[in-house]
């Protein structure tokens, strides 16, 4: 299949020859970088080019700034191209990651973890719209689609505001926000896996609380069908003003947002409490670890007030969730993810 996107993609683009990996150090890289030197040269015979960076600078994706070098990052700007280098990578045993914006990730400093290849959807951006349908590729973010269709008279998307998210990302974790969840507006989900595209309804997609069934079965997401309502301005003007009044709220600087999913009430199972309280409660606001700091204005929020490091992050994190359960009782879960827990 080929990938006649024609688009550049500037900087993220590189030729598909041996000059494109030759600053690799290290034999076990150089071994590593060789195979996928010969995965991308597969893909080109076939006509498909991908758009890759090499040595990518993760604290520089990362919205916490924290991060060391990974080998590859690839740029895909079609779903053709996407779905030929997945097959690609599978068929030579070559681990990735696949990306949105990577706004909730917690990326390692260095080591094992960053031996590896990214897959970031930031060029799959097309969108369009049919009356209250709206079908969006993986990689359009929050914010475009809350423009689009905000500008298109449709409603029940304004929740997006604010949230620094991919919509596939935020499908695949069922993301939301004020008690209003991408699954609440999703007709369906078109993904990949096994060799196959599959179209899944939102009943199919097993959506619970931050959690849905690609988070479990390794199908990439390449788009998804959401359906709105049709509004005044004057409505949709409203509902961004309480939307942008609440996040105001929110704390500044660099961070992954909410670090933990709020738990069930150990009282009342059936609700949710919210995380920040309880590590507010358990006197944990302002403490340190490094250059990271929980946020005094939101408890459930770390802070990289400079030089941070991954594993400052994660000592406060288990420094948090400790301290939660000796005062609470309760022992709370990331929302955030792992670069860890995303390879393939």
């Amino acid at each position: 299949m080929r990938d006649f996107s024609g688009k550049d993609n500037g900087e993220d683009r590189k030729k598909t020859d041996t000059n494109a990996f030759a600053g690799c150090n290290g034999g076990e890289n150089a071994d590593l970088t060789t195979r996928f030197m010969r995965s991308c040269a597969n893909l080109a015979a076939r006509g498909v080019f991908i758009g890759r960076r090499q040595n990518l600078d993760l604290s520089k994706v990362s919205s916490i700034g924290v991060g060391g070098t990974i080998l590859l990052a690839f740029y895909p700007d079609t779903l053709a191209g996407l779905t030929e280098l997945i097959d690609e990578l599978k068929k030579a045993d070559l681990r990735f990651a696949l990306l949105g914006t990577a706004s909730n990730v917690l990326f390692p400093d260095d080591g094992e973890e960053l031996k590896g290849a990214a897959i970031f959807t930031k060029h799959l951006r097309s969108l369009a719209i049919d009356g209250e349908n709206v079908f969006a590729f993986c990689g359009v973010t929050g914010a475009e689609f809350l423009q689009k269709t905000l500008a298109a008279g449709l409603t029940g998307a304004e929740f997006l505001e604010g949230i620094p998210c991919s919509i596939g990302g935020a499908t695949y974790m069922n993301a939301g926000a004020n008690g209003r969840h991408i699954s609440d507006i999703l007709e369906s989900v078109l993904a990949y896996g096994n060799g196959e595209m599959h179209v899944y309804t939102q009943r199919e997609c097993r959506f619970s609380y931050k959690d849905s069934a690609f988070m479990h079965s390794g199908e990439t997401i390449l788009g998804v069908t959401l359906r709105l309502k049709k509004a005044t301005s004057e409505t949709v003007a409203e509902n961004l003003r309480l939307l942008r009044e609440r996040r105001a709220e929110l704390p500044k600087g660099k961070s992954l947002g909410c670090i933990f999913k709020n738990p069930l009430s150990p009282d009342n199972g059936e609700r949710r409490v919210s995380a920040g309280r309880l590590i507010e409660q358990s006197g944990m606001k302002g403490v340190k670890a490094g250059g990271a700091r929980v946020s005094e204005r939101h408890a459930n929020f770390i802070i990289n007030e400079g030089g941070a490091t991954y594993r400052d992050v994660c000592e406060l994190i288990e420094t948090v969730r400790g301290k939660v359960y000796e005062t609470q009782g309760v022992k709370l879960e990331e929302e955030i993810r792992y670069l860890k827990d995303m390879w393939q």
